[in-house]
């Protein structure tokens, strides 16, 4: 345990990473905020959702509020999440010019630039128009390629940029001083975006008639094979936690598998939820054994911290997510933890959800629990998707709860791990007199 901790020490003191921790720690309160107004339009007012239909709200609630409350999650969901590479491109710059003692005020707008130049040449060779804030490309699921954008604009104002001293109180004067000394890192910086930007407009150009994600996922969604889905997952889940979302949610999209739909048509057909013609389907394991919906392992982390973690501050972060976490919500625990780049919880977080396809693999092919084939009600609770994707089958929810029960058992090592690398931590500032 020492030695690991040690390890994730020294990984912590290396810049990109100092720098991630710093730039989530002062995204957490409104990735926390974003959260919460995530639970409200998706599981609240969105007719499809566990909680509308549960309290029968198309009945209930007027159309005038419906309308206002689904507008306005909607609208702070979309603002935080959809611009998130947006701050985190920001900060990651001035975070990182901050180490070397450089203007982070322009290290972060020159960020900011050179990602928005890239988006929309990039934009521009994938659908031949210029849109900006459509595609997705400036959301959450991108924050690892702002993180790093972000970290090379700092890198360059740390070689190029001049040296810069905070004051109390800047005149017009010294603020124009700071912009010209500026000049040749934002010039640098500016035309760096330019030229990835152009690369990535011939290239998407080039391939985008022969290239689609829907060619990669649909294989692995369609497929009844585990040797192809679980190392996919296990992939997938890897680079969640780098930061990049995107292939875990392709990956858990059940409702465009055709075989799914094959499934389902069986157990209509049939009157019966056993024997479908995919027992083992990719999509549908992924999303309800894999990830049980969207956060079962950001889950169970969170409940093990509660029930083992020793520190006011991880405690704290999973109190304030816990509600979001139980409705699928987990972007705010992700980066108010941090999750993200903390090699802490890399191995857990990659292992629970294939432990979890194997397991229920196994229980499919024991006939102790049916293939899951129908289609959950959005933000329905982790724990809770395989009883509703059954129809209602009591033994998977026994065999449900057991399994979470042991995700949250193989998040101890973790927890543990964060709190001796903490205790370390505070010694060897105490003894080295600086701050990792």
């Amino acid at each position: 345990m020492d030695k690991l901790a040690k390890w994730c020490i020294w990984l912590r003191r290396r810049s990109f990473f100092r720098v991630a921790q710093r730039t989530f720690a002062v995204l957490m309160p409104i990735a926390t905020i974003g959260a919460f107004f995530q639970v409200l339009q998706y599981s609240v007012f969105a007719p499809e959702s566990f909680i509308y239909n549960i309290f029968d709200f198309d009945k209930i609630m007027s159309d005038r509020f419906w309308d206002i409350g689904t507008n306005l999650s909607q609208c702070v969901v979309e603002v935080i999440f959809g611009l998130f590479c947006l701050f985190t491109v920001y900060f990651s710059a001035s975070f990182t010019a901050k180490i070397y003692r450089k203007d982070a005020t322009m290290a972060g707008i020159s960020a900011l630039t050179s990602l928005l130049v890239m988006i929309y040449l990039f934009q521009l060779g994938l659908t031949g128009r210029i849109s900006l804030l459509t595609g997705g490309y400036l959301g959450f699921q991108y924050t690892s390629f702002a993180l790093l954008l972000g970290y090379g604009v700092g890198q360059v104002f740390h070689w190029l940029g001049a040296d810069y001293e905070s004051v109390n109180y800047e005149h017009t004067k010294l603020v124009q001083d700071r912009a010209i000394k500026a000049l040749k890192p934002i010039l640098v910086t500016v035309i760096g975006g330019i030229a990835i930007g152009g690369i990535l407009y011939v290239v998407i150009s080039k391939v985008k008639a022969n290239f689609s994600l829907t060619s990669i996922v649909s294989p692995v969604e369609n497929s009844n094979n585990l040797l192809l889905t679980v190392p996919a997952t296990a992939l997938a889940t890897f680079l969640s936690w780098l930061g990049l979302e995107a292939p875990i949610l392709d990956l858990s999209n059940v409702a465009g598998s055709a075989a799914a739909t094959a499934n389902l048509t069986y157990v209509l057909r049939r009157g019966s939820v056993w024997k479908v013609p995919y027992p083992y389907l990719g999509g549908s394991m992924i999303s309800i054994y894999g990830v049980m919906g969207g956060c079962g392992a950001i889950l169970a982390l969170a409940v093990a911290i509660l029930i083992w973690g020793r520190r006011k501050e991880p405690e704290t972060v999973a109190k304030m997510n816990l509600w979001p976490l139980v409705f699928s919500s987990s972007r705010g625990f992700l980066i108010g933890l941090p999750v993200i780049l903390n090699p802490i919880y890399a191995l857990e977080l990659v292992l629970v959800p294939v432990v979890n396809m194997l397991i229920a693999a196994l229980a499919i092919f024991l006939h102790i629990v049916p293939t899951p084939v129908y289609t959950v009600l959005t933000g329905t609770p982790g724990p809770l998707v395989p009883f509703f994707a059954t129809n209602g089958n009591w033994p998977t929810l026994i065999f449900t709860i057991f399994l979470f029960c042991l995700d949250v058992v193989m998040m101890i090592p973790a927890v543990k791990l964060d709190n001796r690398t903490k205790i370390l931590l505070k010694d060897y500032e105490m003894e080295d007199g600086r701050h990792v």
